[in-house]
């Protein structure tokens, strides 16, 4: 289980990642996207060798025999209506039927001594059955019958305690009489699972298949939370939207993957479960398509989109089983995205070779084992990917923002030096009131102000200094904008600055031409200083 460890520590720096938005340079998410898939090939492996391990007993081939209520007892292997089928194959096709196993515990078995750990049978079948080991009744999932009047629904996923006193160590008969008349829509195979394993509860045996997806579901929450809040900043960009879409469309799809270990239902629910799994598939699969197309593609071309979809409709219908729906739900979209890629590495696209690794060996994934990659190893799969889209986003995120404060502070500096000119032209008189005396004083004349409760100080290019009965915030209103707040106390004019000098402190002091000296705040400098630069 290295590769489980080795992801815990990949995760956990990815939580960190997501915190951090500095350490989403694109050369990072280069270096590290390959280790980050080897691992989850590694954690592929992992899970398969320990899922092995905890099966005792995995029934494979049956017999089914036809059945009806006024028979009793279980019927014999050996009559002529029986047919030997895998469990996969088991269809009531809207009757009753036997389901008849054999199965041998072992010499072990037999030479065990003290207490024994109880065996139990599960059973993740849409139907309703009666369960007999060795000609005796062990129990019931909901009531089997040959109608759908007569028949209660069983639940999806349940466990029967197999008896010691009835055991044997070999030639053990297993029967169960099954009926589905509530499978409506027919999705899927009628019996998924018939396990002999240590007794547990069904739904813990369930959520411990499931376990692993918790590590990608903390990843894909956190990233959801973290594209949401691009999203905000960046005031509905499209690339955003969708990945915040996308991330809740996987998440949506994990939960409901997860609730069959959480909660017991009944097996008519099961295919409204599975539908809603092909359904999140398919938008998370469109969401992944239009993401790649809003990122390369300069207008938006929704033929190639429109094409796409269409193709992913038709051979989502053309596939037999949900979970091989589901499957090209999404891997056409995956295809589809790679082509958009591959037509952006010939228009030399930036980054366009970066995501073409991580979709190629996403699809390549998908592809190899198609019939194990969902459940678990997709939404691992589907984490990396989604981190590496976060990273680049973050990335092209904080450029933005630079990018954007360079163009606020040209449009600053274009705007003083305008002001300067209107200054220079038209100079703003105030009006000053000081004694029952009233004074024009021209803008241009004024080195700094300083404020001092309910009047200000006025210190003039003629080193005459006059008082004015109105607050310092007034004033600045008052003023033009080639008049710079650097202090709470103080107002000064830029045009009279000749140097910016640092304090121990960490505010500054401004020398001006005219000799004198205005103390910077700490917490103001750093403006000051882009105003100044």
């Amino acid at each position: 289980m290295q590769a489980v460890e080795y992801l815990l520590q990949v995760a956990r720096q990815s939580q960190e990642v997501l915190c951090k938005a500095k350490l989403f340079e694109h050369h990072i998410v280069k270096a590290h996207i390959g280790y980050l898939f080897c691992a989850l090939g590694l954690l592929l492996t992992s899970l398969s060798l320990s899922a092995e391990g905890i099966n005792k007993f995995q029934i494979h081939k049956v017999k089914v025999c036809g059945a009806d209520m006024e028979s009793v007892g279980v019927p014999h292997s050996s009559r002529q209506d029986c047919q030997i089928k895998t469990i996969d194959d088991v269809d009531s096709k809207a009757r009753l039927v036997w389901v008849i196993a054999s199965f041998d515990l072992g010499v072990k078995f037999e030479q065990e001594r003290g207490p024994r750990k109880p065996l139990g049978l599960f059973m993740s079948a849409k139907a309703s059955a009666e369960f007999y080991l060795n000609g005796e009744l062990i129990g019931r999932n909901g009531l089997p019958a040959d109608s759908i009047e007569s028949e209660e629904s069983g639940i999806m996923d349940t466990v029967v305690y197999l008896p010691e006193n009835i055991l044997k160590a070999s030639q053990n008969e297993l029967a169960i009489k099954l009926s589905s008349h509530h499978n409506v829509l027919g999705f899927e195979q009628m019996i998924q699972r018939l396990i002999i394993t240590d007794y547990a509860s069904p739904q813990n045996m369930v959520l411990r298949h499931y376990l692993p997806t918790f590590i990608p579901f903390g990843i894909l929450l956190i990233g959801l939370l973290y594209s949401a809040y691009l999203l905000v900043l960046r005031e509905g960009a499209g690339q955003p939207a969708l990945l915040t879409i996308f991330s809740f469309f996987v998440l949506a799809q994990l939960a409901i993957e997860v609730s069959r270990g959480l909660f017991a239902y009944h097996y008519p629910f099961h295919e409204i479960r599975v539908l809603a799994i092909l359904l999140l598939g398919a938008c998370s699969g469109g969401c992944l398509l239009l993401y790649i197309a809003n990122k390369f593609l300069n207008k938006w071309n929704f033929a190639i989109v429109w094409l796409a979809m269409c193709v992913t409709a038709v051979a989502t219908y053309t596939a037999t089983t949900m979970e091989e729906k589901t499957t090209v739900a999404i891997q056409v979209p995956a295809a589809f995205s790679v082509l958009l890629i591959a037509n952006a590495i010939l228009r030399k696209y930036k980054t366009a070779k970066t995501y073409g690794v991580a979709l190629i060996m996403f699809s390549l994934a998908l592809t190899l084992r198609p019939n194990q990659f969902l459940d678990v190893y997709f939404y691992y799969f589907i984490a990396a990917l989604f981190i590496f889209f976060l990273a680049v986003q973050a990335s092209d995120y904080r450029k933005e923002k630079a990018q954007r404060i360079i163009e606020q502070s040209r449009a600053q500096h274009l705007q003083l030096a305008l002001d300067e000119i209107q200054e220079i032209k038209k100079p703003t008189k105030l009006k000053l009131n000081q004694a029952g005396k009233i004074e024009w004083v021209n803008s241009d004349q004024i080195c700094f102000c300083k404020g001092a409760r309910d009047y200000v100080e006025l210190v003039l290019s003629d080193h005459r200094s006059v008082l004015h009965n109105e607050s310092l915030s007034s004033l600045e209103e008052m003023l033009p904008s080639v008049f710079l707040r650097v202090h709470r106390s103080y107002l000064v004019n830029t045009r009279f600055i000749q140097s910016l000098e640092g304090a121990s402190s960490g505010g500054g002091i401004l020398k001006l031409s005219t000799g004198d000296e205005v103390p910077v705040s700490r917490r103001i400098m750093p403006s000051v200083r882009k105003v100044l630069c």
